[in-house]
């Protein structure tokens, strides 16, 4: 059990909303672009940032990547238009989806000394040009129970706007008795060259 959390005897209850973000926000996409780009990150080496406090341990977000989705050619023929990104990096799709993806590696760490619920779609992700928080279109690991003394590292993908110039992230945890969304700081976001779906229509 980590330090200064208590014996609480019974295992908690999960909310309604809270059942409803561990099971149904995380969508996984059957992507091979995302999917050989998320391996390549992933085998990127040790990483540094802030890990934060969390009702069962800790989490930190470990890492983070941006690309565009379409090239200027691809968007062009297949329909699609939109203004340029301030510094020419992507267009933005009019068809109701955002122009780029932010791709994080989330690590958590299971202190506790219970079975904790994870899911991927506890994660959620603010662009600095919208104000609303938006939930994964990819991921690698299914909802589930993380064992006690478990270490577990996500890759988690986000649409954004292509005119976001800074994120902010929240992490729903489902083990704080307050339920109050934790704020999880980014590093620095890279931007990684090429597109990640240049059949995407």
């Amino acid at each position: 059990m980590a330090a200064g959390q208590e014996d609480i005897g019974e295992p908690q209850l999960l909310s309604r909303r809270s059942l409803g973000i561990t099971l149904g926000t995380s969508l996984v996409l059957g992507s091979g672009g995302i999917t050989a780009l998320a391996v390549a990150f992933a085998a990127a080496g040790p990483p540094g940032t802030t890990t934060v406090k969390t009702g069962f341990g800790r989490a930190r977000i470990s890492r983070a990547e941006r690309q565009s989705r379409l090239s200027a050619d691809t968007a062009t023929s297949s329909g699609h238009g939109g203004h340029q990104m301030s510094g020419g990096r992507s267009l933005q799709p009019v068809n109701m989806t955002y122009g780029d993806h932010v791709l994080v590696q989330l690590d958590v760490f299971n202190e506790s000394d219970e079975d904790q619920m994870f899911s991927p779609g506890q994660l959620r992700l603010r662009g600095n040009s919208q104000p609303w928080l938006v939930v994964n279109r990819w991921n690698d690991q299914p909802p589930g129970l993380l064992a006690p003394g478990a270490e577990l590292r996500a890759n988690i993908s986000f649409l954004v706007p292509s005119d976001a110039t800074a994120f902010t992230a929240l992490f729903d945890d489902i083990a704080s008795p307050g339920g109050v969304p934790i704020d999880m700081p980014l590093p620095a976001v890279a931007w990684r060259p090429g597109f990640l779906e240049a059949d995407h229509v």
